[in-house]
């Protein structure tokens, strides 16, 4: 019996190690998969700030102060290179309010 009870605590902490491992993995592969990037906008498709259509990724901004928008900094949707939907939408109100933010939002003449 006291060899029983061993094994199974030997199996508990091989399945708590490997669950453990496992969880980790997938964490670090969406993380991955979340990259930050800059997107300058370019309306062409109906939706204005909104539509993830109307942005373009740009390696660096090149932006004046102004007040129009210029560029965001979102994280890129993996599957087609856009802006995420979700973090299009967390920073609107940003872009809404018409103010520079180092490093989010910038605006142009």
């Amino acid at each position: 019996m006291k060899k029983v009870k061993l094994l199974f605590a030997a199996l508990a902490i091989v399945a708590g190690i490997g669950g453990a491992y496992a969880t980790k993995a997938s964490s670090s592969v969406s993380a991955t998969s979340r990259a930050m990037a800059w997107f300058q906008y370019s309306p062409t498709q109906p939706g204005g700030t909104t539509n993830p259509a109307n942005y373009h990724e740009v390696s660096s901004t090149g932006c004046l102060n102004g007040s129009q928008l210029c560029a965001i900094r979102v994280e890129k949707n993996a599957s087609n290179g856009l802006p995420d939907a979700t973090a299009l939408n967390n920073i609107q109100g940003d872009i809404d309010a018409g103010t520079p933010i180092a490093g989010r939002v910038v605006f142009k003449p």
